[in-house]
Parts: structure tokens; C-alpha cells; sequence
């Protein structure tokens, strides 16, 4: 169960596969020590996110650095309440939407 695990295979596949359920599986990979995909994200790892992000990598570079998509990243800041950048690192908050008049 493991290894199919661990080659790719879903827990909802392995359940159908071994006639137990979801639960079970996941108990029996855990038990035998597989890191299970997909899972989210402790408390230290949302303030790793928050401060890799502080620190002034983009949300590219705090997915690098941890094992969460960009996106995610996202969300755990917007979850967080931090203040965005924008594509070229200053704040949301003091770039305007327009050009300014000449």
C-alpha cells in the first residue's frame, strides 16, 4: 500500500483498490511512517510563509524556499491579513491604478 502510495496513487484509489476506507489508508501509511501529500499548512509553517514573504522574496521565491504552490502562498498571506506587493515589490497599498497626469 505504501509504495503504490508513494509512486502516485492516491488514498481514495488505494481505499477502492484495498475494499477499506479512506481513513484506514491514511492510518496505515502514517503508521509505516509516508509523509502524506496535500496537507495543509501548520501554524509555523503559515508564519514561515509570512515572514519569508516580509523578508522580500516574491511569492515565487517563499514556494521555492517551502513546499506550497505560489498560490497557496497567496493565500495564506491574504488568510493573514498581510500587506500584498505588487509585481514589482511595492505596496498595493501606494500604487495607484492610473497614470499620473502630466
Amino acid at each position: 500500500m505504501a509504495d503504490r502510495y508513494l509512486k502516485g496513487a492516491n488514498v481514495n484509489e488505494l481505499a477502492a483498490e484495498f475494499r477499506c476506507a479512506r481513513q484506514t489508508v491514511a492510518l496505515r501509511l502514517k503508521a509505516h511512517g509516508v509523509v502524506m501529500r496535500n496537507q495543509p499548512a501548520t501554524t509555523e509553517e503559515v508564519a514561515q510563509v509570512v515572514e519569508l514573504y516580509l523578508s522580500g522574496l516574491s511569492l515565487a521565491g517563499v514556494s521555492e524556499r517551502t513546499r506550497f504552490s505560489a498560490k497557496s502562498v497567496l493565500n495564506y498571506l491574504r488568510a493573514e491579513g498581510v500587506q500584498l506587493r505588487d509585481s514589482h515589490g511595492r505596496d498595493r497599498a501606494t500604487t495607484s491604478g492610473s497614470c499620473p497626469q502630466e
